[in-house]
């Protein structure tokens, strides 16, 4: 933004600013709202036991009114950098935010959750329940930050040896 720009010949930052005045730039009414619209979406049906979406069971009490009059399959949003939570189109049209079953369990990521499943496919574990899931995902978790924390003190060990021999 800060570099020249063949067809502006200027910078685009000082453009915008130039600009920036001129425009009637509004925030939306409902800021969730408008967050959760660019969330990716499932369906799902809603049982007695919540919604269940990548083998993580979700509730909400605001979703025990709905139970026995869905017809149809419920849209479910959800952020894939955290899986914590999804939020719930109602048959009203609203959305409510339901978060994992067990909310003692830590928040994973989609890609987490992905790969603890693959993880569990190849040991030949079929019947794979959300504390298994988000357990195996965790202990991923830290084996890759072992390994980076194994990569950083061997950089550094590296660097040290090089700048030993520049210096002898």
């Amino acid at each position: 933004h800060h570099a020249i720009h063949g067809a502006l010949r200027r910078p685009p930052i000082a453009v915008w600013r130039q600009h920036e005045s001129e425009l009637a730039l509004r925030l939306p009414n409902d800021r969730m709202q408008f967050w959760i619209s660019f969330l990716p979406e499932a369906e799902r049906t809603l049982r007695p036991t919540g919604i269940h979406l990548f083998n993580i069971r979700y509730w909400s009490p605001a979703l025990a009114a709905d139970i026995g009059r869905a017809k149809a399959r419920l849209i479910v949003k959800y952020d894939p950098r955290d899986l914590s939570r999804v939020f719930v189109r109602r048959h009203s049209g609203s959305f409510v935010e339901a978060r994992y079953a067990d909310v003692t369990l830590a928040p994973i990521t989609l890609w987490e959750a992905q790969a603890a499943r693959r993880k569990l496919n190849a040991q030949g574990k079929r019947e794979i329940d959300m504390h298994v899931l988000v357990r195996t995902a965790l202990s991923q978790r830290e084996l890759i930050e072992e390994a980076k924390h194994k990569t950083q003190g061997r950089l550094r060990l590296a660097k040290t040896n090089v700048d030993d021999d520049e210096v002898g």
